[in-house]
Order: structure tokens, then sequence, then C-alpha cells
């Protein structure tokens, strides 16, 4: 009888795409407010949810909570999108990947084994091998404190999603502490992948412009 894990035998996935900067964490902790700010700043930024033009969609016209293919097809759409504009371009932000994906799965249960953190994690590793998801070079993960994320946001809260909640924010805050160490029950194949890009941390208390400061020094020199 085969013990091995199932996911342990999917071939190795890809190496970090050298020049992508994905912007991830705690919602409120100032992610869509740096990738405006270095728009402005005439960087190479890509929104957290984009049309077919590249641009970036308003919050109140994100796919609905439980539209799964939605969500999964924009961070398909997103990877094109960065890969087209690192043909041109040395460095690419991008508000968000498909690790927001994995994330949400993780923050909806208390075991951090559900079907869908399953379902998820196999999603990314078979479009990390085919190359439809790209595995970024550096992942600037932003921190926020629950009670902080809640307040910041009072005013515009989506009904109805978990991040509501402060329960759920402290599992989704334990997921971007170690997302590798998250996966390795459900994945390892896929948080050994997750060991490779670099990874910056950024306190969402820290002064905006100093943060913005930092993540333009991130950028690649031609």
């Amino acid at each position: 009888m085969n013990t091995s894990h199932p996911c342990s035998n999917l071939p190795d996935l890809p190496a970090p795409r050298h020049g992508l900067i994905v912007l991830e964490g705690m919602p409120g902790a100032g992610k869509t407010t740096a990738a405006c700010a270095l728009a402005q700043r005439g960087l190479p930024v890509l929104g957290e949810y984009t049309d077919d033009g590249d641009a970036t969609i308003a919050v109140s016209q994100h796919p609905a909570i439980a539209d799964d293919g939605a969500h999964q097809q924009n961070w398909v759409r997103k990877a094109a999108q960065c890969t087209a504009r690192l043909a041109r371009d040395s460095t690419v932000y991008a508000d968000r990947d498909w690790l927001s994906s994995l994330s949400y799965a993780y923050c909806i249960t208390g075991t951090g084994n559900s079907a869908l953190f399953r379902q998820r994690a196999a999603w990314a590793a078979r479009r990390l091998h085919d190359g439809t998801l790209l595995l970024p070079g550096l992942y600037v993960i932003f921190d926020l404190d629950p009670a902080t994320s809640l307040t910041r946001r009072a005013g515009r809260l989506r009904p109805g999603h978990p991040w509501n909640h402060p329960v759920a924010l402290r599992r989704l805050r334990h997921f971007y502490a170690d997302p590798g160490r998250a996966l390795r029950p459900v994945h390892p194949g896929l948080a050994r992948a997750l060991r490779q890009p670099g990874r910056v941390d950024i306190s969402g208390l820290s002064d905006p412009a100093q943060i913005i400061r930092r993540l333009s020094a991130l950028g690649v020199r031609p």
C-alpha cells in the first residue's frame, strides 16, 4: 500500500519569477493604498481585481463572496497580465495574488484542513505547474492586528465576509505569519514552493511615506 502523501508526488513547482513583487497580508493594513501610491509614481502596478484591459476593478464590482470561479479566474488573468508586464518592465507590483485564495480558505475553518483549503491548494499547485499562475520573486506581507483591521474598515466591510470577524482575522494573521507552515499538512509540495520567494514584512502601523519609500527601493534595476 502506498502511504506517501499524494501531493508529495507532484512534479517540482516552478522557480520564482524575478521582478514580480506581490503585496499580501491583512485587510486594512495598507496594501491597496501602497499600490496606488506606487502607481502614482509611475511604477507598473496591477490592482487586486482587474478586467481584461488591466484596469483595476472597484471593490463594489468584485465578484460575490461565493463566486469561487470568478475569484480564481481573476488570479489567472492577473498572472497573464503580470507576465506581459514583465516582458517590458524589470519590476511589476501586484496587489494580492492567488495566495489570497488560500488565506481565505484557511481562515474560514477552525482546523486549516478543510476540503476548500485542500481544493484550493491543489488548484494553485496545478496552475503553477502549467504556468497559468506565477510564483513571485518577492512577497511583501503587510501585518496588522485584528482590532485595528476592523476599526479601519468599519465603513466598508462587505456583508457576510469572514474578514468582518476577529476570530477569522486571527486565523488569517496566523496564515500570513508562515504560509508554508499552514500548507504543509495539506500540500507539502506547495509548502516547499512557498519557501522560495523572498519575503519582506511591513507593519500596517508604519508611516505610509516610509512604506512607499521602502517598496520603491525593492524594484529591480534594469
